[in-house]
């Protein structure tokens, strides 16, 4: 599978000023939907995998895209975006790294290790509610497993990959709870480790607000 990032070397943002960041840049290129994941002419958000997402690289502002049709538009954006607004300041853009790779993406024989670079939004409003209310740790732990493997399946299918009947994805978590904010709502969140049966792409993310920043994966040798 291709994968391009697009990292901006002397814009300095924070991780909770990423979904400014994406609203500026979905706003100047309103035309894709692939950028701000709404429908054009009704503006309902279209339910799917983010392929193109916001988030912080190495410590600098980044959008990275999986798949051709993400990847062409990375065209147009490293051509026409000259600035960024983020809130009352402007930035301009003076350095722009562009890398195209391809990636390896799909089922594995054995597992690899992986980390949260920003946290994990696993929980829906219903499930969260269940998890809170749950007082045995075995059930929590499970409940984010079956979260996590969901969530692996989601990107899967929302990549094009598709699991042969007899593959299933196994997990073990290694996490702690941590809370988060988003446009002044707090949310619950988990860091830690996470090993899997699948190979999944750095830089790569899982869960809720994943265009925004949320729940980035890497290898843990990165």
């Amino acid at each position: 599978m291709k994968k391009g990032t697009l990292l901006f070397k002397n814009v300095k943002l924070h991780s909770n000023e990423i979904h400014k960041f994406r609203g500026y840049v979905g706003s100047v290129f309103r035309n894709h939907d692939l950028i701000h994941n709404h429908d054009l002419s009704s503006g309902k958000h279209i339910y799917r995998y983010p392929l193109i997402q916001f988030k912080m690289v190495k410590g600098k502002p980044a959008i990275v895209a999986f798949s051709d049709p993400a990847i062409q538009i990375f065209t147009e954006i490293f051509l026409k975006l000259k600035e960024v607004d983020i809130g009352s300041r402007s930035v301009p853009i003076h350095e722009k790294d562009f890398n195209l790779e391809e990636v390896n993406f799909g089922y594995l024989e054995s597992k690899v290790g992986y980390q949260f670079l920003s946290p994990w939004i696993a929980l829906n409003q219903s499930n969260f509610k269940k998890y809170i209310g749950m007082t045995d740790q075995k059930e929590k732990k499970a409940m984010l497993r079956r979260s996590f493997i969901g969530n692996v399946l989601s990107m899967a299918k929302g990549l094009g990959h598709w699991l042969k009947p007899d593959q299933r994805i196994v997990a073990d978590l290694s996490l702690k709870q941590t809370s988060t904010n988003l446009k002044g709502n707090s949310f619950i969140g988990f860091i830690g480790t996470v090993s899997t049966n699948f190979d999944i792409p750095d830089y790569a993310a899982i869960g809720k607000s994943i265009s925004r920043g949320y729940g980035v994966l890497v290898k843990n040798s990165v």
